[in-house]
């Protein structure tokens, strides 16, 4: 009579408990709510001034060394300056200067010779924290001495070729200050040079997308 009452109990309870997941079950848990998309200025502005890493921004890479301090040079002779004894002709640094860590870069890669790469990079440098521009290409696209043209909107910036080694072509320029609004603001950006091979311009066209929050969040770290 017991075991027959438990297992009219365990009964009633399997009963229930299939009733209950035929009930409740079928209805899916709910769907976590997808994080948000940030803009590039939304991601820029995240950024912290002790960033050190990597961080996409738009078609922007930012990227962040660790801080340094600027070496200061021992006194010649009791005295500051060059070798020769002289005042440096530029003021020294504040103590405790730190060099620009910061850089803003894009690659562009020539779908029918992937080797062919050029790095666009944009960093401060000098004590005055100088915006410039370097481009980087394979050597046998352009040669030392050459110029290449930045186009940005109706703004153009002469990048004469600095140099060339086995992998690759350097091309440097400083931007002035009163031409850096143009980069910030550029819609359209172009990158013009002469091709060794085919012996006639070329014009890349450089993404803008993120450029201008990664050069403010880098001129913001690099302060």
């Amino acid at each position: 009579m017991r075991n027959s009452l438990v297992g009219a109990v365990l009964a009633v309870v399997l009963i229930a408990a299939l009733f209950a997941a035929a009930r409740f079950g079928s209805h899916p848990a709910p769907k976590p709510t997808p994080a948000p998309v940030l803009s590039p200025a939304e991601i820029a502005a995240q950024i912290k001034p002790d960033f050190v890493g990597m961080q996409m921004i738009g078609d922007w890479k930012l990227t962040c060394g660790e801080p340094h301090v600027l070496p200061q040079s021992p006194p010649v002779g009791g005295r500051t300056g060059n070798s020769q004894g002289k005042s440096p002709a530029e003021a020294p640094p504040p103590p405790g200067w730190r060099i620009p860590r910061c850089r803003a870069t894009v690659a562009l890669r020539n779908p029918k010779s992937p080797a062919e790469e050029v790095l666009v990079t944009f960093r401060l440098v000098g004590f005055k924290r100088a915006l410039a521009a370097f481009v980087r290409m394979p050597p046998t696209v352009v040669t030392a001495g050459e110029q290449m043209t930045l186009r940005l909107d109706a703004t153009e910036l002469v990048i004469p070729v600095r140099g060339c080694a086995a992998q690759f072509c350097l091309a440097v320029s400083s931007i002035r200050m009163n031409e850096e609004p143009a980069v910030l603001a550029a819609k359209n950006v172009v990158l013009i040079f002469t091709s060794t091979a085919a012996q006639k311009p070329t014009a890349v066209t450089i993404p803008t997308l993120g450029l201008k929050p990664a050069l403010v969040a880098m001129r913001r770290i690099d302060t």
